[in-house]
């Protein structure tokens, strides 16, 4: 089979694949198409679909693609739970360990950008803390806004701001609270860290041209919206995490939650998350390509065959040197 020859040639359990690209691009169902082909298991590189309860507004994995391909890293803390993206890369590099001990692929998965980075390049000791510091920036949030304290940090520190989602409560205020503790910005501190990979690795970047990838986000909204995506946020709120939800700014709920406190229509609800994550997509296509120059970019829109878009990434598996460690 096709499939068992592109392994024997090249895809070793050694290899660790990474499929990256803007929301809505249609990461998932190639991942899942290749994995069936190389024996991959996939692991979601998404510090949203970590969380168990944010399923439609995060396009997590239904439970059929579950199913189909082993996933790992998806639904294993309650939004509660604040997770780094340090303790995702230790969890990550467990998983990936245990799915090369039984001979298979792991296949990253996602698009966010410090747990991409957190796993590829390590990331420093995140235990200096200051309770009273702390308060000083939770008290500036209350009073200033999170759009005043990113700037801040884009004045301190541009490289990390830029890896960070300006409504990213947890990370702007943990990367402020560091630099008044240190004295310097958290990427001075990244940058005395041994950054080298802890595995040989490729990374994939999936594309589509401007209005291809618009419509393809437009039409998730939709078909999150017709999911329940509504629901969904109701459900949690009900259950008390409305707190968490506010705090977490993930894109869709953070609208949906202006909807259900009256402060626009259902449209408008609509129309705000699509601008929104279209602008998402933007910066997370700028970020790709700042990060990863040696990636391999695939355009989506030359290819309306997913078969075709696998067939691409086995290719170059074969043919192209894999980046090692280092």
């Amino acid at each position: 089979m096709p499939a068992k020859k592109v392994k024997s040639q090249k895809v070793t359990s050694d290899l660790v694949i990474f499929i990256l690209g803007p929301t809505a691009v249609g990461k998932t169902s190639t991942a899942i198409d290749l994995a069936k082909k190389i024996d991959g298991e996939i692991i979601s590189i998404d510090s949203r679909q970590i969380y168990r309860g944010l399923d439609v507004g995060t396009a997590k994995p239904t439970l059929r693609q579950q199913a189909s391909v082993v996933h790992h890293l998806i639904d294993i803390f309650d939004v509660t739970e604040n997770i780094s993206a340090g303790a995702y890369r230790e969890l990550a590099l467990e998983t990936v360990a245990e799915i090369q001990s039984r001979q298979n692929i792991p296949i990253f998965v996602g698009g966010s950008g410090l747990y991409i980075n957190a796993v590829l390049k390590g990331i420093f000791d995140e235990s200096t803390t200051d309770p009273k510091i702390r308060r000083e920036i939770r008290r500036e949030l209350n009073e200033k806004g999170i759009a005043a304290l990113y700037n801040q940090l884009l004045e301190i520190d541009p490289d990390t701001a830029l890896k960070i989602h300006i409504n990213d409560i947890k990370r702007v205020t943990r990367a402020l609270e560091i630099y008044r503790i240190t004295g310097q910005p958290p990427s001075r501190h990244f940058q005395k860290q041994d950054r080298r990979s802890p595995f040989a690795y490729r990374i994939f970047i999936l594309n589509a041209d401007r209005d291809e990838l618009y419509r393809r986000i437009n039409d998730r909204v939709d078909q999150m919206l017709t999911d329940g995506l509504v629901a969904e946020v109701q459900k949690l709120i009900a259950a008390g995490y409305r707190g968490e939800l506010e705090e977490l700014r993930t894109l869709g709920y953070q609208e949906v939650l202006v909807y259900l406190d009256g402060n626009c229509s259902f449209e408008e609800m609509r129309e705000n998350i699509k601008q929104n994550t279209r602008r998402y997509a933007k910066r997370q296509l700028t970020w790709f390509r700042n990060q990863y120059p040696s990636a391999v970019w695939i355009d989506v829109t030359k290819h309306s065959d997913p078969g075709a878009i696998v067939g691409l990434i086995q290719q170059n598996l074969i043919s192209s040197t894999t980046q090692s460690p280092g």
